[in-house]
């Protein structure tokens, strides 16, 4: 039925996404999947075990968890877990489908905010996107609790992180390997996904600096990095802090947002945050 699906799916002739391995030791494997910039750059880790693989955030669209199960399966090792990293629905709606049946984790606040409104969520998207989007959702069925726990002989740790992108986040990190999954508190040459205040957010990236035990920072949208990408965000955030008190509406501030950071995909977020939470705010209607 999945590769049914998937077959189907490439029929219509979409962009693919890519993956790598972004590092590794003898014990571990770091892989990341990610969505093509058009479709929001997603991207989905791969953390490859001795004998398991556990995968960190899902997908928007159904065809790129779609892919994403084809790049798990030719590991040749079975999935065991599932990480919502946050309860926004590119991280969730999308891998039903493809991982009906493998136990998702999470915050319990991001557990119970799936529970409320995510079904809510993927009617409104299956309405606006068709067949895009997965025919149901898995999920999370286990609440994650911050603190330190070792999977296939790696330790883990998981953190909470609240008031950044989003109200509440899930931080991993393996110090065996130095790499911070800090998913969508970093976005690389994406537009970031702005809400609101972003003090929370600007407090996160300068946390994530502090720590000098990882190097490689994972993210969100778009590609690993190190410091240099830290503060790249905060620069991001600093100009479009900026910006907003310069512009005299969201069509002036858009303009500014892309002539400053042309090379940047993801522009769709910048009308999604400015139609549904900038505005109010900020601009008259």
């Amino acid at each position: 039925m999945i590769l049914s699906a998937f077959s189907t799916l490439k029929a219509q002739n979409l962009p693919t996404g890519t993956s790598w391995t972004v590092t590794q030791n003898k014990k571990v494997k770091v892989h990341t999947y990610m969505s093509p910039s058009a479709m929001f750059a997603n991207t989905s880790h791969v953390i490859e075990l001795k004998n398991e693989l556990i995968i960190v955030d899902g997908q928007f669209f159904a065809p790129y968890a779609l892919e994403l199960k084809e790049f798990t399966d030719s590991l040749g090792k079975p999935v065991t877990r599932f990480y919502v990293s946050h309860d926004h629905p590119d991280h969730y709606i999308g891998f039903g489908d493809a991982f009906p049946n493998v136990p998702v984790y999470a915050l319990a606040e991001t557990k119970a905010a799936i529970e409320q409104a995510g079904q809510g969520v993927l009617e409104q998207r299956q309405a606006q996107f068709g067949p895009m989007i997965a025919s149901k959702l898995n999920k999370p069925s286990v609440v994650q609790q911050p603190g330190e726990e070792t999977i296939g002989n790696v330790k883990f740790i998981f953190e909470k992180s609240v008031n950044n992108e989003s109200a509440v986040s899930l931080l991993i990190k393996l110090p065996e390997l130095g790499v911070y999954i800090a998913q969508d508190i970093v976005y690389n040459k994406i537009h970031l996904f702005i809400e609101g205040d972003t003090k929370g957010w600007e407090t996160a990236l300068h946390q994530i600096i502090k720590d000098k035990t990882y190097q490689t920072i994972l993210s969100g949208h778009g590609k690993e990095g190190g410091i240099e990408l830290l503060n790249e965000n905060l620069n991001y955030l600093a100009f479009v802090n900026e910006t907003i008190l310069k512009s005299k509406d969201k069509e002036e501030f858009k303009a500014a947002i892309l002539k400053k950071y042309p090379e940047y995909g993801g522009e769709q977020l910048v009308d999604i945050y400015l139609d549904y939470y900038l505005e109010p705010n900020t601009w008259a209607k």
